[in-house]
């Protein structure tokens, strides 16, 4: 789905609907979700928990509001400023966000962060396992480049 508005927030509520609509099913519900948008609605993974809907999150954690940093690299080059500047107020770190403990705290299953391209593989395959086997929310947290 899309939120139709860009709205900050709606990908967890959207893919825990979506995942609620086919709880029935055999279907693998996926929710690449954006980490700054996921910080707008963390404790829907209580929710998720709690009504034990099973869906895979796999956290896009670029550590960044990249959309935002991408504006600012464009006018820092249309007004002839400093590219080095475009992250301040938009990136996510110091200190990162850890959303395996996130994720935990909310009594999700978490793996990651996963940095090693070779690592993702095996971190996926426990978290499907979980949520094909046991019909209960868990979340890898993936750590990306920004473009």
């Amino acid at each position: 789905g899309h939120s139709g508005g860009a709205g900050l927030g709606y990908g967890m509520g959207a893919s825990i609907g979506a995942a609620l609509a086919h709880r029935g099913s055999e279907r693998l519900c996926v929710n690449l979700q954006a980490d700054g948008d996921f910080l707008y609605t963390p404790s829907a993974l209580w929710t998720a928990a709690h009504h034990e809907i099973p869906l895979l999150t796999v956290v896009v954690n670029n550590r960044t509001y990249y959309n935002s940093e991408e504006h600012a690299l464009a006018m820092a080059g249309q007004r002839d400023r400093p590219t080095e500047r475009a992250g301040i107020g938009t990136r996510i770190e110091r200190p990162d966000v850890d959303f395996t403990l996130l994720a935990r705290s909310f009594g999700v299953a978490a793996f990651g962060p996963v940095e090693d391209p070779d690592d993702l593989a095996p971190q996926l395959e426990k978290a499907i396992e979980i949520v094909k086997t046991e019909r209960r929310p868990a979340l890898v947290d993936v750590i990306t480049k920004a473009r």
